[in-house]
């Protein structure tokens, strides 16, 4: 997958390190992720699977997840009505974070971050989670070990049924190096 994301971002999606892109997002029952797969798009509610169950997937809180088309792309998922959270595996290892203390929050992320790149990461936050649109960008991130390595992320907003912004997912992979 050494595809440039700016060939596999769908309409409508902001890419806040460079320019955004034309076109508009459109409702339907397939959607392309920023990295360029294809997954079906539900809002199903109480599925009834156990969210506390690690099931080896993406870990929507939705119930809609599915398996990672590529081991090396991490997920995320911040849901703003119950503070919940959930990362897979891969999100651990590419944020440097210790599984055994848990996902960060939104407002510990940026911890992460070094603080040149705080501004790039408020504007993708921004336009997710006011805007409502899916925003891509390259941030570097500090490991607890001092080193920095970029990871390429793709946030896109979960919206309830009166429109509102109810939750953030959050994909994320090794930038690839030109």
């Amino acid at each position: 997958m050494n595809m440039p994301l700016a060939a596999a971002r769908p309409p409508g999606t902001v890419r806040l390190d460079g320019a955004p892109t034309s076109g508009t997002s459109g409702t339907g029952t397939a959607t392309t992720s920023a990295f360029g797969t294809t997954q079906a798009a539900t809002t199903e509610a109480g599925s009834g699977q156990d969210d506390s169950a690690d099931s080896g997937t993406d870990g929507r809180v939705d119930g809609t997840a599915q398996e990672p088309s590529d081991p090396a792309v991490g997920s995320a998922e911040w849901d703003l009505l119950t503070d919940g959270v959930r990362w897979d595996a891969e999100t651990y290892l590419l944020l440097g974070c210790d599984p055994g203390h848990g996902p960060l929050s939104l407002d510990r992320l940026p911890d992460r971050v070094p603080e040149a790149d705080r501004p790039l990461l408020r504007r993708m936050m921004t336009e997710t989670l006011v805007h409502g649109r899916t925003a891509v960008g390259t941030l570097r991130i500090r490991h607890p070990d001092g080193l920095h390595n970029s990871v390429e992320c793709a946030g896109e907003p979960v919206l309830g049924p009166d429109g509102t912004v109810t939750a953030l997912r959050m994909l994320l992979r090794p930038a690839v190096r030109a």
